[in-house]
């Protein structure tokens, strides 16, 4: 059976990351059999989740994931789907993945960090909680300032997560999916990216906030409801 290895359950979710739910919502889509199980991105490959392992094959990152799934198990996501909305599920995954992902980054890990703290090192005892989760933070801060988003001021990160979510509730509209009636694979990515905005008690501003949009909150029911997704 296949396996999906994926950060532990927190903040109300079966995996608190992006990643880790899309490659969740990728399988559940496939229909495979599957299983979950938690895992420590320190053993992994690239030091990375999600990873999937198939008999004696190791695949990391969710991109692959969706690779492997679709070329070696063929799976069928996303054939119905024409150039341009091709186009346009790439231009949104690089929104979700390699911008809005960051704001959510700092608004977790930054801005909210004590209940960060408790969400991931609450079982830490408590003479090293502040310790192990001050060095974690520290990497975050690191890893913000190196891709781009830690050099902004507060109010300009939340105008950029504004700016995305309400490019995500326009396109998106009162179609049942992001394209229409047929979900694909870009489903996966904004599912996992709404639901990690949704779920958490980390307080986006308002403008920023899946939950101030009724569509998207309807959105995120929907697939969830379509593909009985674990622990949401």
């Amino acid at each position: 059976m296949l396996t999906l290895i994926v950060f532990p359950p927190a903040m109300g979710l079966k995996s608190p990351s992006p990643f880790s739910m899309k490659a969740i919502a990728l399988m559940q889509m496939s229909g495979l059999k599957y299983k979950i199980k938690a895992g420590d991105p320190r053993k992994a490959p690239k030091k990375k989740l999600p990873i999937l392992i198939d008999g004696n094959k190791t695949i990391p990152d969710s991109t692959h994931i969706q690779a492997y799934l679709e070329k070696e198990l063929g799976v069928d996501f996303d054939s119905w789907m024409n150039p341009e909305q091709m186009a346009i599920a790439q231009s949104f995954r690089c929104l979700c993945e390699d911008h809005l992902y960051w704001v959510g980054v700092y608004v977790r890990w930054i801005e909210n960090a004590d209940y960060a703290k408790a969400e991931f090192f609450g079982k830490v005892p408590p003479l090293m909680r502040n310790f192990v989760f001050n060095m974690v933070q520290k990497q975050v801060r690191t890893a913000l300032f190196g891709q781009g988003m830690g050099r902004h001021t507060s109010k300009e990160i939340h105008a950029f997560g504004a700016t995305d979510i309400k490019a995500i509730t326009d396109f998106l509209g009162e179609k049942p999916f992001f394209f229409g009636d047929t979900p694909g694979s870009i489903d996966a990515v904004i599912f996992a990216t709404l639901i990690n905005n949704l779920v958490p008690k980390t307080p986006f501003p308002p403008e920023g906030s899946v939950r101030s949009y009724p569509n998207l909150v309807a959105y995120c029911e929907r697939f969830n409801e379509r593909f009985d997704m674990p622990g949401v």
